[in-house]
């Protein structure tokens, strides 16, 4: 079959299959390639773990959180670029849809180099930044994985924007694919690198990076396959139009994981006065606590090539439809996923660590967060429905809510009026009212947009 005829089957089927077994089909690759990311995430936290040193495993929390706001940057110039590229070819723009995917990956290659330079030069003062320098021991360790991990940010940006571009345009098994083979060949090194060949956090950091060179490779390869839009340095264009898509469409995700990746280090900074193993506590109940949420965030991504899809070809029932059915069934799961994970806390957290105080702390943070799990879905799916539909100011205002809006004020109040146990109820308090916020920006829309069809309005 030709190309162009496979692109047009699979908009074909984006716009005319019945909802719930396409967003079923849709969603398990993504859940699938979101499982893969879980375990890569736990998989250095675990085997650093098996050392018995509080130490690095506080580290590998610490320089996450830089490595996250480096996959913000990436999600930034994915999303935007791939949710673009979804609506063109929708409305069959297929050329279009072409250069918006080359403009995306040329400034992800760009830019990336660039964060990889500045990173090097200015490495002390961004482990200062980071809160890795509380403790010598501490330092060290973050600085020595930092290093490694800086060589990887030019592959990260490239390999997680082309990943999105390949999932918002239909091809979701593909991305999977391609994100999935780095992270595998991750987590199939780090006990070679970090155990057997006794290279401890730096044997982690040799594995991340190995990982995402391989991630940029195979994507790159799948890219020219299967109906994709392939990767081309040549047919970008710097157009005002373009760079507002780009960047006004993808803020929503960057702004979300870059709040979490400032949330992260301000609340390292803020539990370092309970002394290491709160900071280890903190990486991995964060951790633990986010096997259920990413998830439901896999599922809901399926959601995503619809929504964009019928939207562009002007489908509104199938998307509102989409919407409901996506909430529905991540709420549901969530709320079974908490109830589990509440009662296997203690467990969960001995995989990670042997350490009393680590384990207490462990237990109770991710108690609590449970409490909030249930009401998670809603805040995600809103985000994402928003941003689909091209509402990127409500979906930015959403995104960066939970960590942004809320979390981070409230870590200077709680634990100020509540102490320690200011620390537990943190992000629970956060998700809640985000999850309330999402609930009035998703009403007002629909109360306005009824309006507007009802010609009562505009």
């Amino acid at each position: 079959m030709r190309e162009g005829d496979l692109k047009e089957q699979r908009r074909l089927r984006m716009i005319s299959e019945p909802i719930l077994p396409l967003l079923i089909k849709t969603a398990i690759p993504t859940m699938i390639g979101m499982l893969v990311s879980i375990i890569y995430n736990l998989t250095d936290t675990f085997w650093i773990g098996r050392l018995n040193n509080k130490s690095m495993t506080a580290a590998i929390g610490i320089a996450y959180s830089f490595f996250s706001l480096m996959q913000a940057v990436g999600f930034w110039f994915g999303y935007g670029s791939g949710n673009v590229m979804s609506n063109r070819l929708g409305a069959k723009k297929e050329k279009e849809a072409q250069t918006v995917s080359s403009t995306g990956v040329v400034i992800s290659i760009a830019t990336g180099v660039a964060i990889m330079l500045c990173s090097y030069w200015l490495i002390n003062p961004l482990v200062n930044a980071l809160g890795g320098n509380v403790f010598t021991d501490l330092s060290n360790y973050t600085t020595a994985y930092l290093k490694i991990l800086i060589a990887a940010i030019p592959f990260l940006l490239y390999g997680v924007t082309l990943y999105n571009q390949m999932r918002l345009c239909g091809n979701v098994k593909d991305g999977m694919l391609g994100l999935a083979s780095g992270m595998l060949l991750n987590i199939v090194l780090d006990p070679v690198f970090i155990i057997f060949l006794k290279m401890g956090i730096i044997g982690a950091g040799a594995a991340t990076l190995i990982g995402e060179i391989v991630a940029s490779a195979v994507l790159t390869v799948l890219s020219f396959k299967h109906g994709n839009i392939e990767v081309s340095l040549v047919r970008f264009k710097l157009s005002r139009e373009n760079i507002y898509h780009i960047l006004a469409g993808g803020a929503p995700n960057f702004s979300r994981q870059a709040i979490t990746s400032i949330a992260a280090v301000l609340l390292n900074k803020t539990v370092s006065v309970y002394g290491e193993s709160m900071i280890a506590a903190v990486t991995i109940a964060t951790r633990v606590s986010a096997l259920i949420y990413f998830l439901m965030i896999g599922f809901s991504q399926g959601f995503q090539p619809i929504c964009a899809m019928n939207y562009g070809a002007k489908k509104y029932d199938r998307v509102d439809k989409a919407f409901r059915l996506t909430v529905i069934i991540g709420s549901c799961f969530m709320a079974l996923g908490a109830l589990v994970m509440f009662f296997m806390a203690g467990r969960l957290i001995g995989v990670f660590s042997g350490d009393s105080q680590v384990l207490e702390d462990g237990i109770l943070l991710i108690k609590f967060q449970c409490l909030s799990l249930p009401f998670l879905a809603y805040y995600a799916v809103s985000s994402m429905y928003m941003q689909n539909i091209g509402r990127y100011l409500d979906s930015l205002i959403i995104s960066v809510s939970r960590q942004g809006i809320f979390f981070i004020p409230l870590l200077f109040i709680l634990p100020a009026i509540c102490g320690k146990k200011g620390i537990y109820m943190l992000q629970p308090m956060a998700d809640m009212f985000s999850f309330l916020l999402a609930l009035l920006i998703i009403h007002r829309y629909r109360f306005t947009e009824k309006h507007i069809l009802n010609g009562e309005i505009g």
